[in-house]
């Protein structure tokens, strides 16, 4: 029997519906963090929110592919993977409904103050007109997505369909004019995207050219009634910059769901503005799309090892998709 280790951290529904999709002629350990001699073994490892490093790779002669739970390399150094003769695969689209669900979600709370709200309730206070003149329909907005990969799409076509907003776009590379109109999406410039959006919403992944790059002179061209949100990675937006651009007043709010350090801070100004409302990272986080991510990790594992290298081509050509 092959082994498939998990090795990382994933909750009791993610190891179930891992345990539930192992193909026929595997089984599967989960190996606690940093037990590296029983991740030895492995012919397969699924991890999950772990730095993998050249350091581990080195010590695992037996890996064949490591599979992401999730998307992003940001926590695994792909050319130390290389060096070892290690492919990486990841999840492509699998988080991408509900991470988009979420960012509309953080959307529809920012403008609509609800946490604020609710905390309010909870003191025993009956704000109801207190936040009546920040609060405004998501109907109608236009919102502009940096990033169109997956969950941008995802996102676009729950805006479109479900709240007639107007969809503007940044990315280097630019969609088809049919592929433009099939979405209802109009590409920007980031300079006109960041001064014309209701809502600008974080779609990108972390990489040496987008670090930091939602900084305080791209947010210094938001209107003061538009709204920051960002389900992509932390380290796309200067957190500095952006606590400033709030306590400033210079933005209405911003719906956060990653940070530059995770977890965040409890002393994080974040955390203590009413403006703000954050989750921890938990965009991909649903009973029924752990059965859907476990499938996938398992799927591009049995054909792998089925097909080897025409199989891997396959993974890696899906895995350039963004998401």
């Amino acid at each position: 029997m092959k082994k498939i280790a998990i090795y990382g951290t994933f909750n009791d529904g993610m190891r179930a519906a891992l345990h539930e999709k192992c193909p026929a002629g595997f089984t599967v350990s989960e190996v606690p963090l940093g037990e590296l001699e029983e991740l030895e073994q492995a012919d397969y490892v699924v991890c999950r929110a772990v730095a993998m490093t050249d350091e581990i790779f080195a010590q695992l002669p037996n890996l064949k592919l490591l599979q992401k739970w999730g998307v992003g390399y940001d926590k695994i150094d792909v050319e130390a993977a290389g060096a070892h003769g290690i492919p990486v695969a990841v999840c492509v689209g699998g988080n991408a409904l509900p991470v988009a669900e979420l960012a509309v979600t953080l959307m529809l709370s920012v403008l609509r103050n609800t946490v604020a709200l609710t905390g309010r309730m909870q003191r025993g206070e009956w704000a109801r007109n207190e936040f009546a003149e920040r609060s405004y329909l998501l109907h109608g907005k236009t919102v502009g997505l940096v990033g169109i990969g997956n969950v941008a799409k995802k996102t676009a076509e729950i805006l479109k369909g479900g709240f007639a907003c107007h969809i503007l776009y940044y990315d280097l590379f630019r969609m088809s004019e049919e592929q433009e109109r099939a979405l209802g999406a109009t590409y920007a410039d980031l300079d006109t995207l960041m001064k014309e959006s209701d809502i600008v919403s974080i779609h990108v992944p972390l990489l040496d050219s987008t670090a930091g790059m939602i900084d305080r002179s791209k947010l210094a061209l938001m209107r003061p009634t538009a709204c920051l949100i960002n389900t992509s990675r932390g380290g796309v937006v200067n957190e500095a910059d952006l606590i400033d651009a709030l306590q400033q007043g210079k933005i209405l709010g911003a719906g956060l769901d990653t940070y530059e350090k995770e977890p965040l801070d409890v002393a994080s100004p974040l955390l203590h503005m009413e403006c703000v409302v954050t989750t921890p990272h938990a965009g991909g986080n649903t009973v029924d799309n752990d059965v859907n991510m476990a499938a996938i990790c398992m799927n591009n594992i049995a054909q792998f090892d089925a097909d080897g290298d025409k199989t891997m081509r396959a993974i890696v050509n899906r895995n350039f998709l963004k998401d």
